[in-house]
């Protein structure tokens, strides 16, 4: 996955415009939750076969954080 990729999924995950959010963008401004973290950790999972650990998900701050997980590992 790639970056651009991620953040096409952080927008559907989300539900924003195309093309609205960054790598600087902080979860909780943007509406990150609980369920976007699971669907975020199903999503890699089933498109790239990446596991990502819920516990360092939690930590993830910005998207750039979570970006991090998925983007690096692949």
């Amino acid at each position: 996955m790639n970056t651009a990729e991620f953040l096409s999924l952080a927008e559907e995950l989300v539900e924003a415009e195309p093309s609205s959010l960054t790598l600087a963008d902080d979860l909780e401004s943007v509406g990150w939750d609980s369920l976007s973290n699971v669907e975020f950790i199903a999503q890699v999972d089933a498109t790239c076969g990446i596991t990502i650990d819920a516990q360092r998900l939690a930590d993830c701050v910005t998207l750039g954080d979570v970006a991090g997980l998925a983007v690096s590992s692949s």
